[in-house]
């Protein structure tokens, strides 16, 4: 079925009749010559006649064709199977992916600026009376904006402005939201445009594709096999972070190509200065584990990075930390039995410890006045019970990053306990102690953990821990996702850590006071709660280590008083943000939605530093590995689909996929050749109308 893109050019075809108006109105008369034999002149001029209008016939015939052929030429006719509505308006979403993974550099350039110039040439096919709607994948680097079709200027504009993200595509949504735009539309022709790297970790969950009758087109660009490796993450290992104490950072390298790098250089960055650098080498497709170790010099935030040498990919080159160290530990203790007066002194000993640690007392019916968001540990020490609401106000303390240290005592009711208590610290009593003892028979420590940040300072002769006698223990058991730390003969649990929400919890699960066990009178006793307490307020939750740009954050802070004012978040490339604070139960959050790049981020109250956290990219984006067209129009359900390949020219290929093959070359070269056989037929008539 032929088109015609310049269908106004048709009407030259009229010029298709002026050689026949010529032949029409420029016979020739015959020449009259005497000759003496007239008989036989005449039967030669029947014949030569005849040949000359034959002739002159087809002469008139191919110059008709000649004009007609290039007129037809000009007006540039198309031929496409089922070509109906295609000089119908156009429907187009643009899918345009500006993800990280699209910042970085292939052969022919910056990967993303190259897209934007097939875009742009994309773009430039669109006339008037067409739709436009330009949709980024990630949306956290260019906003949403471009909900709605618009003109391609409209849609050009909003490509100028766009720049690469720092998070993953979100081709999902992208293409669900371009069905919802054509959905809406009354145009004939409707188009979607993918412009991406087609990572292979962004492929969509489910076919968008599948019932959608919109002609897929996939804008191919100069992709290739890149040589990139990537820090994915970094590990602190729960150690106590305090001030002029050694703690090790450990970064897990991984090489993405196939082939092996022993060239690579990491260098560690801490409070802005480089302090650290190390070779690193890894394998082809593997991983290693790069480990620094330092020491800050003094209590409140600090922040850094671990970076790599360059290559062709840079935002997965450097990996950011934030860690706070608080001036100094609040610790609530609510009294039960005696083992609360043994706890306190064994927190302050001296004036030299006391500096890191304030301790409070309080009975369970003093709570009523006490706002634990001013404390960093709360220890149950040999508590019966408290009422629900206590409780619940605890377990929303442990949850949003602080820590409880629970003591079973010689009071505490079992029943009791197991309901409020067991979820949280994972320790499910079966039967209470013996109040009556007879201290023939004891139980000792059997087993610790030495890894674990609480006893790998402990030099514990034989690895062994020391003999402490507990004359009685609680039968129980244990949830499956708790950890034991430290054993009782027998095999009894003694020491158990569990994670609730963001904050941990640790019980002891042995009485500690005197008439039950000779544990307050040892020399373990003092080191050993002093080191749970300093544990569990080292504050780690604070070490972030698993915000990613894209994710949706709430942070936590501490104010004291009434707010007066929002808090101000500054970003890494030094813009300000008003951030407002919402109180949700005992917590003050507030969502900084304008976290938007990889960094470290600082919030202020009043010209205070109150919070500090880094976010990195995310290590989905960093793999690099793509599919092949097929895989990907084959994951979103297409039925069919159009490739625009990178060595084609864009315009071209969308004219003729939207219009039809161009047949304008094909009759030019019709007319050249009619125009040949004109000239050598014309020669030939010349030559026989000669005297």
């Amino acid at each position: 079925m032929f088109n015609f893109l310049n269908s106004t050019v048709l009407i030259a075809a009229a010029a298709t009749l002026i050689p026949l108006i010529i032949h029409l109105f420029s016979k020739r008369r015959v020449k009259v010559i005497e000759f003496s034999s007239l008989k036989h002149l005449k039967a030669m001029q029947r014949r030569q006649v005849r040949r000359l209008k034959i002739r002159q016939l087809l002469l008139l015939i191919l110059r008709m064709l000649i004009i007609l052929a290039v007129v037809l030429a000009f007006a540039r006719p198309t031929m496409k199977e089922g070509g109906l509505g295609s000089h119908a308006a156009v429907s187009a979403v643009v899918l345009f992916d500006n993800s990280a993974s699209m910042n970085r550099y292939v052969a022919d350039g910056d990967l993303f600026e190259l897209a934007r110039k097939r875009t742009e040439q994309l773009l430039a096919t669109f006339g008037e009376a067409d739709q436009v709607a330009l949709l980024p994948l990630d949306a956290t680097a260019g906003g949403d904006e471009a909900v709605d079709f618009s003109s391609s200027a409209t849609a050009g504009d909003l490509l100028s402005r766009l720049r690469p993200g720092s998070s993953s595509a979100d081709l999902q949504s992208g293409l669900d939201k371009a069905l919802t735009l054509l959905e809406r539309s009354d145009n004939l022709n409707r188009e979607i445009y993918l412009v991406t790297d087609r990572q292979r970790r962004n492929l969509p969950d489910r076919m968008v594709l599948a019932e959608s009758d919109a002609r897929i087109c996939l804008v191919e660009l100069p992709l290739e096999e890149i040589d990139n490796c990537g820090i994915t993450g970094i590990d602190f290992g729960g150690q106590l972070l305090m001030p002029g104490h050694d703690f090790d950072l450990t970064a897990t390298v991984k090489n993405y190509s196939a082939t092996d790098r022993d060239d690579l250089i990491a260098s560690l960055f801490l409070d802005g200065n480089r302090v650290a650098q190390t070779d690193v080498r890894v394998a082809a497709g593997g991983e290693t584990a790069v480990r620094f170790t330092r020491s800050v010099s003094h209590t409140g935030f600090h922040s850094g990075w671990i970076e790599l040498s360059d290559d062709r990919f840079a935002a997965d080159n450097r990996f950011y930390f934030s860690l706070h160290i608080p001036d100094r530990f609040n610790v609530l203790i609510i009294r039960g039995d005696n083992t609360s007066r043994f706890v306190s002194l064994a927190l302050t000993p001296a004036p030299s410890v006391n500096q890191y640690w304030s301790v409070k007392e309080a009975d369970p019916e003093q709570l009523s006045g006490v706002n634990f968001r001013d404390y960093d540990v709360v220890i149950l020490a040999g508590v019966s019970a408290l009422s629900d609401s206590y409780v619940e106000r605890l377990w929303s303390f442990v949850d949003r990053g602080k820590a409880l240290f629970v003591i079973y005592g010689s009071q505490t009711d079992t029943e009791t306990f197991n309901r409020q208590w067991s979820v949280t610290t994972g320790v499910v009593i079966e039967e209470p102690i013996k109040t009556s003892v007879s201290r023939a028979g004891y139980y000792t420590f059997s087993s610790v953990d030495l890894e674990h940040p609480i006893f790998s300072v402990f030099d514990f002769e034989d690895g062994k821990p020391p003999q402490v006698k507990f004359y009685t223990l609680p039968r129980l058991s244990l949830l499956s996702d708790s950890r034991v730390l430290m054993r009782f003969s027998g095999d009894r649990p003694a020491l158990v850590e569990r994670r609730y929400g963001r904050g941990r919890v640790l019980t002891f699960t042995g009485p500690m006071s005197p008439e039950y066990s000779d544990l307050t009178g040892h020399a373990f006793f003092v080191p050993f709660v002093s080191r749970v307490a300093e544990y569990l307020a080292s504050d780690l939750s604070s070490v972030d280590l698993e915000l990613f740009v894209g994710q949706n954050i709430a942070r936590s802070v501490n104010i004291r008083g009434s707010l007066r004012s929002p808090l101000q978040l500054r970003a890494p490339d030094s813009s300000v943000y008003i951030v407002p604070p919402q109180e949700e139960g005992d917590r003050l959050l507030y969502r900084p939605d304008a976290a938007d790049q990889p960094g470290i981020y600082r919030t202020t109250y009043l010209g205070q530093e109150v919070d500090r956290f880094a976010l990195n990219l995310s290590p989905v984006e960093a793999d690099l590995a793509v599919v092949d067209v097929d895989q990907m129009v084959s994951a979103l359900g297409a039925a069919e689909h159009h490739l625009v390949p990178t060595t084609a020219d864009l315009i071209t290929v969308i004219s003729e996929l939207r219009f039809g093959k161009e047949l304008w070359s094909l009759f030019l070269w019709l007319a050249a050749i009619l125009l040949l056989v004109e000239m050598l037929l014309a020669r030939g008539v010349g030559s026989e109308e000669s005297p």
